[in-house]
């Protein structure tokens, strides 16, 4: 089909005339409903449609339209529009790590929204630096256009001509559009609000990287702390057991699971090899690397730079606790995320953070790019006018990503904004036992990006619960988490327990099971 173009649209002064320009675009099409093949036909702004086609029902998913394009020849996106259930709503999934592919539009779906996503602008490969097409940043290298593509526009695009689509399709707007990311795709959400607030009506937000630069930075610390000393994974079960000896019972039950473990006071010297190197101690190199990995990156004259990482439940280390995996045989993620964002985005192909990053010279110079990569403005005003809602959430044992910078931003966005302002329109839920986005010992299912509520209802699913909010102004003061048998719906509940809003804790009422979220009440913490 014919593509609609015009000059000069990737440079910043021009975004917001490209802006124009793509809203007169979508205004010239005429509000009708359509049949799915016909989507093929509609003429977008620089636009390609390349397919829509009809996809049968299949459980969980009911029958939909598939409807494929791309964006100037480089922001490929998927809408996904329910032909009968539709109810009335629209959805976005972010992308996780530097993208790469279209996330799946399963939970949107399911739930009955005309859902969409997009890979940010780029195709992520597999290369000698990334061992998943996620983690590769080669196509950022040169290419400004690009990297502000990934940082914010291409999702601000694609939401727009989305929008349109479902308008032609179903012929009436969304009446609501909700966000839904984790990680990255958190990352990409609170870009959305912070820089387009009129966008979404409310945002739910995981486990989400808020500052790209420093969050980089970190993971160049971690990785220069462990090249002399790697820890191998013979050796994760170790530091796990010592933290959770160490920190379960300090929120008065011993449980498996570690609440608010910034709290505890864990000292990796307790496991100091009394003579020789052996797989249940730790040697002083090793000791010495893992006080840095809990401290977080600080400069010579002791400033922090970012926060460390709480310990508890380690026993997922083993994907992020290593240097460039030449010593310790296994190349960590977070070792391949910050190597490819020195490279590409930074500061060249050739190199070496692992060995040039100084924390006292290098911090300064990602100050450019931290304006087009980080999220950190705690200015939500904007999207609270606009009746926003937003809920962010955590895991305690989040070891890609510290949940204690989430705590801060949460505490930046109430200073900025105002405690009774903030509690208008924000939640923030810090979950026990969730690693990155999902998986671990704590309640982990609740409806976020990739989980599976107990329930269909507000009480245990955190889309459900947002949408009440947007819709009824119902805010959600607690979320009933799951922890499935072996992480297996059809195997049964392992145990239940209430999330609540920060700085409150579930804490047990003192009688029966404690596997069950009835018998936990939330509360200030000890």
């Amino acid at each position: 089909m014919e593509k609609h173009r015009f000059k000069g649209f990737g440079g910043p002064s021009r975004i917001v005339a490209g802006a124009v320009l793509l809203a007169m675009a979508l205004a010239t099409n005429a509000v009708s409903a359509a049949e799915c093949p016909d989507l093929a036909k509609l003429s977008l702004l620089d636009t390609t449609i390349a397919s829509a086609t009809l996809v049968t029902s299949a459980s969980p998913l009911p029958e939909y339209c598939r409807v494929v394009g791309v964006v100037e020849d480089t922001i490929n996106f998927e809408v996904a529009l329910p032909t009968t259930s539709w109810n009335g709503k629209f959805f976005y999934a972010g992308g996780g790590a530097f993208n790469g592919t279209i996330p799946s539009l399963i939970q949107g779906l399911a739930h009955g929204y005309a859902s969409a996503a997009s890979d940010t602008g780029h195709v992520g490969r597999y290369t000698e630096r990334s061992t998943s097409r996620g983690r590769d940043a080669s196509w950022a290298l040169n290419n400004p256009q690009a990297q502000i593509n990934y940082a914010y526009r291409a999702t601000h695009l694609v939401t727009g001509l989305a929008k349109e689509i479902v308008r032609t399709y179903y012929g009436e707007e969304a009446r609501r559009s909700y966000w839904m990311g984790c990680s990255n795709g958190g990352k990409m959400g609170l870009m959305e609000i912070q820089r387009y607030p009129e966008d979404y009506d409310g945002a739910i937000i995981g486990c989400f990287v808020i500052d790209r630069t420093k969050l980089m930075t970190s993971y160049t610390w971690n990785a220069q702390s462990l090249a002399p000393a790697p820890i191998p994974p013979s050796k994760i079960p170790l530091i796990d057991k010592a933290t959770l000896a160490a920190c379960d019972a300090q929120d008065g039950l011993v449980d498996g699971i570690v609440d608010s473990p910034h709290r505890c006071d864990f000292d990796p010297k307790t496991l100091l090899c009394a003579g020789t190197d052996e797989d249940d101690c730790l040697t002083p190199g090793q000791v010495e690397a893992l006080e840095k990995i809990y401290a977080g990156p600080t400069n010579s004259a002791g400033e922090q730079l970012f926060p460390g990482f709480p310990p508890g439940h380690e026993e997922d280390y083993a994907a992020y606790l290593t240097g460039d995996g030449t010593k310790s045989g296994y190349p960590a993620s977070t070792f391949q995320f910050q190597d490819n964002f020195m490279r590409y985005f930074a500061f060249g192909p050739d190199y070496d953070a692992a060995k040039e990053f100084d924390f006292d010279t290098t911090p300064a110079k990602l100050k450019l790019l931290a304006e087009s990569q980080d999220a950190a403005n705690p200015d939500l005003s904007a999207f609270k006018a606009h009746g926003g809602k937003l809920i962010m959430y955590h895991g305690w044992a989040d070891h890609s990503i510290t949940a204690l910078r989430t705590v801060q931003y949460y505490k930046d966005v109430r200073k900025t904004v105002g405690d009774d302002a903030t509690d208008e329109f924000v939640r923030a839920f810090m979950v026990p036992g969730l690693h990155h986005c999902g998986r671990g010992p704590g309640p982990w299912n609740f409806g976020g990006r990739g989980h599976v509520a107990l329930k269909d209802d507000a009480e245990h699913d955190m889309l459900i619960a947002l949408d009440r909010w947007v819709e009824e102004g119902v805010a959600p003061e607690t979320i009933i988490g799951v922890k499935y048998v072996n992480d297996d719906p059809r195997q049964g509940v392992s145990l239940t327990r209430p999330l609540c809003p920060y700085p409150q804790v579930a804490r047990y009422k003192g009688s029966g099971s404690i596997n069950e979220a009835a018998n936990f009440v939330c509360a200030e913490p000890q």
